[in-house]
């Protein structure tokens, strides 16, 4: 069969009329039988030169084999396999003699060798260090890597193209560099069959250090779990360190399973800023060292900032201790530092514990809310009897916030109310008549069901309305309305008989309200105070006029667990004792022994041992909403913890207190800290790690560079130009980087031949100073070669290559070898002899003319 490759040049034959028409027409001395023979020469002369000019082809099939080995010499591949594979082919030349045949070896980079002998003794390097990389011989092969797509191309160049086309790839199918599937089209198209064999790994018990695996978000003294993955072939003991800076941090000695293992490392990072994480291992039997150490960088944010408010004074320090003692800065203020926005944007947590609700403005509320809202703030609140009811947050910009909605259902079913009214000379007149009727008021909202009484005191005590349950108002009434100013005052006594009293009632709830100047007789209060707490009696104070000694009322009210308040002017006591009456009876404010039971699984309750917990001593009553999470309830079912998304950001209700009332035994649980730091770390504002990620990775031999950038909203931020300095060793240099996507700025760099490269983004281009604190510095280390990482062989990739081309993994020499129904194609230009015949033609028609011997035989 004969193809043309230029078919138009044929149009040139058009031209051989005009040969015959010159010869016959022009003058000349040669006779007709000598003119036509000249003719038929120069016109055989010009149609082969014609012919030529088309590159005429012919084609034909041929069973002959062409057959180059693709053998795999990189650092992954045992040494002795190489020397294996190598006879193996010197013995399948010998046995089959296929007509064709070529040697390729390849390991980063491929190349045509000989034949297996020049393979043997082949210039190979390792490759893992800059000067082994850059200071190699010309002809060395780099071992530091696998490029099966090269090592394919390089074969498919140095097959025979008009043969059966074999290749057979000896390698272990775990290449490192390129991507071989991209070379399954040109083997198509060549009908190159690939016979894959699989080579035996090097390292063969060898142990490596896999990765380092660190959390998204490192912050400085923070406690963080850093996971180091360690493959091993088999069962092994080792021994596992991680270090930062030269400095060890932890080591342990483990049990290493066969494959991928996990070795957890909890630890706290000291100093903020860009650190290296070095981990390392040493085990039993390990046959290679270089893997056995790797590094990595991290960036280390600054201590997570907290706001803490709370709302009794000198409670603060149980909590803020423990949160300080699990590495976050606290600082402690009052209801005035939720003032304004721009104060709170300078935390990333705010922690409000039993703050009254008439302590916040309504712009305050308003600013926790557009915190929280708009900007991605943490907001935990912590309950109290100061938090409660419809008096409290109900239907506030605060509620909003919540994860749960405080609206009282019922009143509580059993209490006991004391009302423990002075009435010495220094109550006498109006004082006393408010006292009066601030104790009605107290019984008009008691139901039938609870128990009531009033203890009236000068110098003595004496029983004004005795305990019983609340039947007849109007009696009581009645009784309250004798009492009569006289004498002095002793508080003492009063609070004995209240003691004696309450300690028999049948209550779940005992409190009492006491009403003084507090100008009494020294006594052992504290003592006192304390055998009825024991008794579960709770003792709340009113101090009337800044008279007195309001310094031992407050004392009192502390030893007995409950509020003080101050009544500057006698109006102003009923309002007092209404309030402190609604918050006694209120289902809201539940005082008694309460476990809690988890609900819901989560991080923030991550390694809290809760069947380990003390009980808590009460709670606020408050109705989670619908779209919450109730993580902790009370046996009852209440919810205790509750936690949701509120815009941007996070709240968390806890509904029993954070201090030494109702938490008072969780104080001395070793998860209370623990707990309480996860939670605010489960719910603070994100800032620089969601509105900027600057990450740096590698792929290949090149630094991928890349930036995200969003606004406080949420929106991206399209149009800048960012700019980078990136430090390899001693050069420095400036990088822009490009839009690729919404907010998201790229660039690569090489990072072929270098240790490490310290990147940091600059101020400009859009870029001000705030994102670039938040970007931070990135790190990265080029550690050891994937070559090094001793794998089995990739069968998966390599049955692929296989029959992606036609060809077997596993195939015998006789299978490699068996043409089957493949043909070869022989292909050869006819061109150089036309080129031969044109050039005889014209010699000829030169020898016609010019030969005597031509002129007689052709001149009759």
């Amino acid at each position: 069969m004969i193809s043309f490759d230029a078919p138009w040049a044929m149009a040139l034959l058009l031209v051989l009329p005009l040969i015959w028409v010159v010869a016959f027409r022009t003058r000349t001395n040669l006779s007709r039988k000598h003119l036509l023979t000249v003719a038929v020469m120069r016109s055989m002369a010009l149609a082969a030169i014609v012919v030529a000019l088309s590159q005429p082809v012919w084609h034909g099939t041929t069973r002959e084999i062409s057959v180059v080995y693709a053998l795999d010499v990189s650092r992954s591949v045992a040494a002795d396999f190489i020397d294996d594979a190598l006879t193996w082919i010197d013995t399948a030349q010998r046995e089959h003699e296929p007509s064709h045949s070529n040697l390729v070896v390849f390991a980063k980079q491929p190349a045509v060798v000989a034949d297996t002998l020049a393979a043997r003794g082949l210039n190979v390097v390792d490759g893992t260090t800059e000067e082994n990389a850059t200071d190699q011989p010309v002809d060395a092969i780099v071992q530091s890597a696998t490029d099966i797509e090269a090592a394919l191309d390089e074969s498919l160049g140095a097959l025979s193209r008009d043969r059966v086309k074999r290749i057979v790839l000896l390698s272990d199918g775990n290449e490192t560099n390129g991507a071989v599937a991209n070379v399954f089209p040109r083997l198509k198209s060549a009908g190159a069959r690939v016979f894959a064999l699989a080579a035996k790994p090097y390292g063969a018990g060898d142990v490596w250090v896999d990765g380092i695996e660190v959390p998204d978000r490192l912050r400085s003294d923070e406690p963080t779990t850093i996971a180091v993955r360690l493959f091993s072939p088999e069962r092994t003991p080792a021994q596992v360190s991680l270090a930062s800076g030269g400095r060890t941090l932890a080591r342990k000695r483990t049990q290493l399973n066969q494959g991928i293992n996990r070795v957890n490392f909890d630890t706290r990072m000291p100093q903020p800023g860009a650190v290296s994480l070095t981990a390392e291992v040493r085990a039993e039997g390990d046959t290679v060292e270089h893997n056995n150490r790797l590094q990595i960088s991290a960036w280390v944010g600054d201590k997570v900032k907290v706001l803490y408010v709370e709302g009794k004074r000198g409670t603060s320090k149980y909590l803020a201790g423990a949160l300080r003692k699990e590495g976050l800065d606290v600082e402690v203020a009052g209801a005035q530092g939720v003032a304004s926005l721009q104060t709170l944007l300078r935390y990333d947590a705010l922690i409000l514990s039993d703050v009254p609700a008439n302590q916040f403005s309504p712009e305050a509320m308003l600013s926790v809310e557009s915190y929280v809202r708009d900007h991605g703030g943490g907001l935990v609140f912590a309950g109290g009897e100061n938090t409660f009811g419809e008096q409290g947050y109900s239907e506030s910009p605060m509620e909003n916030v919540l994860p749960v909605e405080f609206k009282a259902q019922e009143k509580r079913k059993d209490i006991a109310l004391v009302i423990a009214v002075d009435r010495s000379y220094s109550m006498k007149g109006r004082k006393m008549e408010y006292a009066k009727e601030a104790a009605r008021a107290a019984l008009d909202l008691l139901e039938e069901q609870h128990q009531f009484a009033v203890v009236a005191f000068d110098s003595q005590p004496y029983v004004a309305v005795p305990m019983h349950q609340v039947r007849s108002k109007r009696k009581a009434e009645a009784q309250i309305s004798r009492i009569q100013a006289s004498g002095q005052t002793n508080i003492y006594p009063a609070l004995g008989i209240v003691y004696r009293m309450l300690r028999k009632a049948d209550a779940r709830t005992k409190h009492v309200i006491l009403l003084s100047d507090g100008d009494t007789h020294p006594a052992d209060f504290e003592r006192l105070l304390e055998r009825m707490r024991e008794r579960n009696i709770v003792v709340s104070t009113v101090t009337i006029g800044e008279g007195g000694n309001p310094t031992l009322m407050q004392a009192i009210a502390e030893w007995g667990e409950g509020r003080n308040y101050l009544a500057a002017r006698a109006e102003s006591i009923p309002q007092i004792f209404t309030e402190e009456t609604r918050k006694v009876v209120g289902i809201n404010l539940v005082e008694e022994a309460i476990l809690p039971v988890v609900k819901q699984r989560s991080h923030a309750l991550a390694g809290v041992d809760f069947a380990d917990a003390p009980p808590l001593g009460g709670h606020i009553s408050v109705k989670a909403r619908d779209t919450a999470e109730v993580l902790l309830a009370s046996q009852q079912g209440a919810a205790l913890l509750t936690r949701w998304q509120y815009g941007l950001g996070k709240a968390v209700l806890f509904a029993s207190d954070v201090k030494n009332r109702w938490s008072a035994q969780w104080l001395e649980w070793e998860d209370y800290g623990k707990l309480w730091a996860q939670l605010v770390r489960g719910v603070m504002r994100q800032g620089g790690s969601e509105l900027v990620r600057f990450s740096l990775e590698r792929d290949g031999n090149d630094a991928v560079i890349e930036l995200m950038l969003l606004t406080d909203e949420g929106r991206f931020r399209d149009g800048l130009s960012p700019v980078v300095r990136t430090q390899r060793g001693a050069q420095e240099d400036s990088v822009s980087l490009k839009q690729v996507g919404p907010g998201v700025y790229r660039a690569r760099v090489d990072f072929a031949a270098t240790e490490s490269i310290t990147v940091n983004l600059r101020v400009g281009g859009g870029v001000d100073k705030v994102t670039v604190e938040r970007a931070g510095t990135r790190m990265m280390f080029s550690g050891f070669p994937d070559e090094y990482r001793s794998l089995p062989p990739n069968l998966d990739l390599l049955q692929t290559v296989a029959h992606e081309t036609g060809g077997k993994l596993g195939a015998t020499t006789a299978e490699i070898f068996e043409v089957g129904e493949d043909i070869g194609q022989r292909s050869r230009p006819l061109w150089p002899w036309l080129a031969l015949l044109a050039l005889f033609a014209y010699l000829m028609d030169l020898l016609l003319r010019r030969l005597p011997y031509a002129w007689r035989r052709l001149g009759s």
